[in-house]
């Protein structure tokens, strides 16, 4: 039986995060039509005390693994930081999709409605799967898919309204 968690919490991410894709390639060629090295990409930032492009991907990612790992009450792992390249965050996404497009329906259905304390700042709060997506970590997700973005929005790259929806109506 399909699960109503997965259907919206995971296929949302799947969705976002082959967005995020899609615009990271956008913003590869613009920096090869423009000869600007990648690195200026994959180190920009919106202000200069919010996190670089790289960072907004590597919170997109794990963010997204998060849902997936507590929905299923799997410990959740570290998700270490170590891209230095354009090309490792494609990987970092692409492998963070293989592992959303293979999420075990079964478990995440059979768990729903199950606590599982989970760390917000200093403090642990009791959530359900559900409970958890609505309240903080679908907003959190999201709100690095958005910066990721808007960074390379900042950054002269052409970006439109449909190329952030386009992948969540499936085209």
């Amino acid at each position: 039986m399909a699960s109503p968690y997965h259907s919206y919490a995971i296929t949302s991410a799947i969705k976002a995060l082959k967005t995020q894709k899609a615009i990271l390639q956008k913003g590869e060629e613009h920096a090869k039509q423009k000869g600007a090295p990648l690195d200026d990409l994959f180190n920009a930032r919106l202000y200069e005390d919010m996190w670089p492009l790289s960072l907004q991907v590597w919170a997109a990612t794990s963010n997204a693994l998060k849902l997936y790992y507590l929905a299923a009450h799997v410990e959740v792992p570290n998700f270490e930081q170590s891209d230095k390249t354009y090309e490792d965050l494609y990987k970092r996404i692409d492998e963070t999709l293989a592992i959303l497009e293979k999420a075990d329906t079964a478990t995440l259905a059979a768990n729903e409605g199950k606590t599982f304390k989970a760390p917000m700042g200093p403090s642990e709060l009791e959530f359900t799967p559900e409970g958890y997506a609505v309240r903080f970590g679908l907003g959190n997700f999201f709100f690095h898919i958005v910066t990721a973005y808007n960074i390379l929005r900042k950054e002269g790259v052409n970006l439109t309204k449909w190329d952030y929806l386009k992948n969540f109506m499936g085209m």
